[in-house]
């Protein structure tokens, strides 16, 4: 059985929260807001006259912490005590997959509002799941995706460009965790998923070359709409395109090993996920120009390629065989894996992959 999960509507516009209510109120008249501080701060209070206006009435949440079995118990009973009929999030990837853990818990329409783009999370049918230090516990595969995707590109493009990198990062992984499973005898919903993960890669490649020759701003004004699109919309698009199989993802593995280090905490998804990438490159036998050509591009965004750049610093061995240590897909995960992955290899290809990366930095310090 194929499954592809994606929302009612995705909207992308200058200004769209000033109209929120009109999209919202197609799906219930009383939400519970959840947000952090910041992000519930941005979106302006023409967001909430919208809701106002349509006669939504709505309970706001400030959000604090991460999308652990936890909270969706808590904002589930809350969401029941206060009887709401819609979910509705803002911000980025944490709040994002919480509130759509509780839609599905509490069986309620769910809209997200991406406040950045440094994850696919507005848009995805999966919900990370951590505990309350920030260590990767599990993962959910939701029924569906939220029914409404608002994405103010007003809003998104004002965030710091450390988040878009970290986006930019986390989908251009999908693409390279994706292809090695490939074989002649792979299903549909892999192809479907890789044809989708190459756009996006194309697009934010063009990204980051462009960064060289004109500003951020200038080209804000002309192509940002497609780098958010490929984050949100076909990033998204490749983990919501079910056959029911589950593959190693490397980089994400890696990404998961980081989060048991405390050192990391102050790092975002797709800055340890690509990281994890330039393992997978080691692992898989890339040729070395291949993986200095990967760094520099990860050099152009600004992206960690040391795990010093990640916040580890010190008993650097001990970390590392942690974060290998951690790292485990059974069988069935690695089939068609045309490269050998277990934990001393991956521990060997993190050290690696920092020598190649701190010698970069050494080379641009130079020039």
């Amino acid at each position: 059985m194929i499954k592809i999960k994606a929302p009612e509507a995705y909207i992308n516009e200058e200004n769209i929260l000033g109209q929120s209510g009109k999209y919202v109120s197609e799906f219930g008249n009383h939400a519970l807001i959840i947000g952090g501080k910041t992000a519930l701060e941005s979106v302006g209070e023409d967001f909430f006259k919208s809701f106002r206006d349509e006669k939504i009435k709505y309970e706001v949440e400030e959000f604090h912490g991460y999308c652990s079995f936890e909270n969706i118990d808590k904002y589930s009973d809350l969401s029941t005590k206060l009887g709401v009929d819609i979910i509705v999030g803002i911000g980025g990837g944490k709040v994002l997959d919480l509130v759509k853990a509780v839609g599905e818990k509490t069986d309620l329409p769910v809209i997200t509002v991406p406040t950045i783009a440094a994850t696919c999370a507005a848009w995805s049918a999966l919900s990370v799941i951590y505990n309350e230090i920030g260590e990767h516990t599990d993962y959910i595969l939701l029924e569906k995706s939220p029914k409404l995707v608002l994405a103010d590109t007003n809003i998104i493009s004002k965030a710091p460009a450390r988040y878009l990198n970290a986006g930019i990062g986390d989908t251009i992984v999908k693409w390279y965790e994706a292809v090695p499973h490939l074989s002649e005898n792979s299903d549909i919903t892999l192809k479907i998923g890789l044809q989708t993960a190459k756009l996006a890669l194309n697009i934010l490649e063009n990204y980051a070359n462009e960064l060289q020759v004109e500003s951020r701003e200038s080209y804000i004004k002309n192509q940002y709409k497609d780098v958010i699109d490929s984050i949100i919309i076909l990033a998204g698009l490749v983990g919501s395109i079910n056959g029911g199989k589950h593959r190693a993802a490397i980089g994400h593995a890696v990404h998961n090993g980081l989060t048991y280090i405390s050192d990391t905490k102050g790092t975002l998804h797709g800055e340890k996920v690509i990281f994890g990438l330039i393992v997978q490159f080691i692992l898989e036998g890339k040729s070395e120009r291949e993986i200095i050509d990967l760094i520099d591009l990860l050099n152009k965004l600004d992206l960690p390629v040391t795990l010093a750049q990640l916040g580890i610093k010190d008993n650097v061995d001990d970390k590392i065989l942690t974060i290998a240590n951690s790292v485990n897909f059974n069988s069935d995960e690695l089939d068609n894996l045309n490269f050998q992955v277990n934990k001393d290899l991956i521990r060997k290809a993190i050290i690696r992959a920092d020598e190649l990366g701190r010698d970069s930095l050494s080379l641009q310090a130079i020039v």
